[in-house]
């Protein structure tokens, strides 16, 4: 794999764990959490 994609999918890596934390990314999960930050 070329240099700059690996370094684009770490930084995409990077901001899902920011954003959503370590946890399973399936779309269930994802809706959760979406709709628990939408009730604060």
């Amino acid at each position: 794999m070329k240099k700059w994609f690996q370094k684009l999918l770490k930084k995409i890596e990077k901001a899902n764990k920011k954003n959503f934390g370590s946890g399973r990314m399936d779309c269930c999960d994802l809706n959760k959490h979406h709709t628990n930050n939408s009730k604060k």
